[in-house]
């Protein structure tokens, strides 16, 4: 008999080929199988494959899923680096465009005490040089016409393009005082305030003004006021001060006048009388 793979001989009674060990067809004797087996190996060609399984170590897992997790934690960092420069580079813009917005509209605000020192320096547009020609004029008619020593204060601010002035002009004579104030607005005066004081015999509301009825004519014809006419108005009106029971007050604010009126105890009986009357003026 022959071997049906590689044709060699095979002897009598062996049930497997002595060259390549292919078994016999019909073989059954299973113990000699199995030495014959021994003696000549089966080929691999032959032997049943084993489905094979590849694990990979714990540690080699971890290795790797941690280098992936610090590979992907390292492109997220990238990224936010690259987003923070793109958002600062942005607001960098966003700032300059603000800033050049700024200075071409010329928003500036300045401020000053010196209405000559801003004219000299060229912060006028014609309203600082206002303001001074009427607190000249006012400080002329303190001295000359009321015969009164004089104290002066102004200001003025400029602010988007937009310039104002305060003037005042405090005169005092005897026991009478008079301030007189003024704003001027964009070459225009638009308010102004008088305010006069003294030292009255007996309370308002009951006995005579005293003052010097040709100063009180000055002064309203100078500021076409009435200040008569005012103190029969409002001194049937003034009342107890809450903070002060010794004072009593009455004020009067309208959308473009203005009355403040009190008096308050003094000494020997006298009363300190207030009386400060404003009002818009010009085309403000």
């Amino acid at each position: 008999m022959r071997c049906d793979v590689c044709d060699t001989k095979i002897p009598p009674g062996a049930d497997r080929c002595p060259n390549c060990g292919y078994r016999v067809r019909g073989s059954s004797n299973i113990t000699h199988s199995q030495t014959i087996s021994t003696e000549y190996p089966e080929p691999e060609i032959f032997k049943p494959k084993k489905k094979r399984k590849f694990y990979q170590s714990r540690s080699q897992t971890s290795g790797r899923f941690s280098q992936q997790k610090k590979s992907r934690t390292f492109k997220k960092y990238i990224i936010f680096i690259i987003a923070l420069i793109v958002i600062g580079q942005g607001m960098a813009v966003f700032v300059g465009n603000i800033v050049t917005d700024y200075n071409s509209h010329n928003y500036t605000e300045f401020t000053g005490e010196s209405l000559q020192e801003g004219i000299d320096n060229g912060d006028d547009d014609g309203t600082l040089q206002l303001a001074l020609d009427h607190e000249n004029d006012l400080t002329t008619f303190f001295t000359d016409e009321l015969l009164m020593d004089v104290d002066v204060s102004e200001n003025y601010s400029i602010y988007e393009d937009e310039y104002s002035a305060y003037i005042n002009v405090y005169g005092t004579y005897d026991t009478v005082s008079l301030t007189a104030s003024m704003s001027f607005l964009e070459q225009q005066p638009y308010h102004q305030s008088v305010t006069l004081s003294w030292t009255n015999q007996g309370s308002i509301r009951e006995n005579p003004i005293y003052l010097d009825t040709s100063l009180i004519e000055k002064i309203n014809e100078r500021f076409q006021i009435d200040i008569y006419q005012s103190i029969e108005q409002y001194k049937s009106q003034l009342k107890v001060d809450e903070d002060d029971d010794t004072r009593f007050v009455v004020s009067d604010y309208q959308d473009d006048t203005s009355v403040y009126f009190s008096e308050s105890l003094g000494s020997d009986d006298n009363y300190f009388v207030y009386l400060s009357l404003g009002q818009d003026i010009g085309e403000n």
